[in-house]
């Protein structure tokens, strides 16, 4: 299921014309510049898991800006996307954006209906 949502989410990001520019893909061309955490946000990044941890120290500051910009179902979801498609997303703006996070949700969405069907099929 989890390659199925993420088929859909990539589709999404290919139909909204997403492309990464190639300043946040060549990251080791530009120098990482540190974001800095709100107290709150430091203990959310404290409460993660080492690989988890790792994944946003890797990302570009513009991501890592984004990130905290998003509901806390928006971040549960964004760790789901692959990389690629977090710089697209990271790299739209207004509509275009909204119109991927409304694939991405969607997505989700169909995934914990067929997971709900699945358990009430199982019970």
């Amino acid at each position: 299921m989890r390659k199925t949502t993420t088929y859909l989410i990539a589709a999404s990001l290919a139909v909204s014309g997403a492309t990464a520019p190639s300043a946040l893909i060549a990251q080791d061309e530009t120098p990482i510049e540190e974001v800095s955490l709100t107290e709150e946000q430091q203990a959310v990044y404290d409460g993660w898991a080492p690989d988890q941890q790792v994944a946003y120290n890797s990302w570009p500051s513009e991501t890592k800006n984004y990130f905290w910009t998003l509901s806390d179902k928006r971040q549960a979801l964004f760790w789901r996307l692959t990389d690629e498609d977090k710089l697209a997303i990271t790299a739209m703006t207004g509509p275009e954006r909204e119109k991927a996070w409304s694939g991405i949700e969607a997505a989700a969405g169909g995934e914990a209906a067929a997971e709900t069907g699945a358990d009430e099929r199982i019970n």
